[in-house]
C-alpha cells in the first residue's frame, strides 16, 4: 500500500481512538477539565509517528473537534473566543512540540527503531504545553478563585495540573513497561513502512 494512504488511514484510527476515549471521562472537574482513557497519548502518537508539520495540523484538528466534543458530553465549556483557542487548537496543537525531539539514527539492519526516551519526553512536552495554555486561558479569561494575581495564578496552575498531571503519571507509568513502548515503535514502524520494502517486523518480537 502507498504510505501516504497508509498514513492517512492510520491518521484517521489514532484520531478516532483519541476521541472516543477523550469523550469517555474518568473524572471530570466542575470548572473544566477531565481525566481520559489515554486520550492524550493516542494524540500524541500522530506526530510521533508521522511527525512535526503533519502532526501538528491533525492535534490542531482533534483540539477543534475535543471542543465540540466537550459540548456533547455536557463539561463545562467559557465560550469565550480567546478561551477556545488557547484551550482546544493550541492546547492540543502542543502535543506536535514533541515530534522535534531528534529522531534515533537509522540504522541498515533492518530493525525497528526503538524510541523510549522520544516516546516520553515528547508527551511529557505536550502535557506541559497544554497546562501552559490551560494556565494562561483561567487567568485571563475565567473570574478569580483566589484573591491577588499570585494566589489566582497558582491555584489555576493547581487545579489543571490537579486532572493533567495524574493522567500523565499513569500514562508515563504505562510507557515505562517495555513490552508497550516495543509495541509503539512496532506500530510506527508499520504504519511508515513502505511495502516496496522488504518487512522485517517480525523478527522484532
Amino acid at each position: 500500500m502507498n504510505v501516504r494512504y497508509k498514513r492517512l488511514l492510520w491518521t484517521i484510527a489514532l484520531f478516532l481512538i483519541s476521541m472516543i476515549l477523550s469523550a469517555a471521562k474518568v473524572v471530570v472537574l466542575p470548572q473544566g477539565g477531565a481525566v481520559t482513557y489515554f486520550s492524550l497519548l493516542i494524540l500524541w502518537l500522530i506526530p510521533f509517528i508521522f511527525g512535526f508539520r503533519y502532526g501538528l495540523i491533525m492535534c490542531i484538528l482533534f483540539g477543534i473537534a475535543k471542543f465540540i466534543i466537550t459540548i456533547v458530553t455536557g463539561e463545562y465549556v467559557n465560550y469565550n473566543f480567546f478561551a477556545i483557542i488557547l484551550e482546544y487548537p493550541l492546547a492540543c496543537g502542543s502535543f506536535a512540540l514533541g515530534a522535534l525531539l531528534k529522531e534515533p539514527a537509522k540504522n541498515d539492519s533492518g530493525l525497528i527503531k526503538e524510541e523510549p526516551f522520544r516516546l516520553k519526553a515528547g508527551y511529557i512536552i505536550g502535557i506541559l504545553g497544554a497546562l501552559f495554555f490551560y494556565v494562561i486561558s483561567a487567568v485571563l479569561f475565567y473570574p478569580a478563585d483566589r484573591a491577588g494575581f499570585i494566589n489566582n495564578l497558582i491555584y489555576c496552575i493547581l487545579y489543571d495540573a490537579s486532572y493533567l498531571l495524574f493522567e500523565g503519571a499513569i500514562t508515563m507509568i504505562l510507557l515505562s513497561i517495555p513490552s508497550v513502548a516495543k509495541a509503539i515503535c512496532y506500530l510506527k514502524h508499520v504504519a511508515t513502512l513502505d511495502t516496496s520494502d522488504r518487512d522485517d517486523t517480525l523478527e522484532y518480537f
